[in-house]
């Protein structure tokens, strides 16, 4: 496995990551059609329900949106994948601050000789907590 590919399995798991990429590249969609694409790219072909929760997963982890029409939802992704990714890491970085504290983060980035970087950790140490 490449570090791109551990990355990945670290930010989504690998039905979500196929979720998500069919969004980014098909739009708003419902369970349904979402289904219908992993199922025609997949080997092992997935149940409705399967897919339904992963859906309602990234919707409550703030990663997709959805619009009810009629009795169902249309699902969308909520960022890029880019966006994603920072948010991710944004949110991985004050849980460490939090446990260990912003000088013991900062003081790691300093021993990488990342001194900006320091800085920038203090700063996110002190910015308001995101509660996706």
């Amino acid at each position: 496995m490449n570090e791109a590919s551990e990355n990945d399995a670290r930010l989504l798991g690998p039905l979500e990551r196929r979720v998500m990429e069919h969004l980014w590249r098909g739009g708003p969609q419902a369970v349904g059609d979402v289904l219908e694409a992993l199922n025609r790219s997949g080997e092992r072909k997935l149940a409705y329900t399967t897919v339904m929760t992963i859906l309602v997963r990234l919707h409550e982890k703030g990663h997709v949106t959805r619009q009810k029409e009629g009795r169902r939802f249309r699902y969308a992704a909520a960022l890029d994948e880019a966006s994603l990714r920072a948010r991710v890491g944004r949110r991985e970085l004050s849980e460490l601050i939090e446990r260990y504290g912003a000088g013991s983060v900062a003081g790691f980035a300093t021993e990488l000789g990342e001194g900006d970087l320091a800085d920038r950790l203090a700063r996110v140490a002190r910015e308001p907590r995101e509660t996706a």
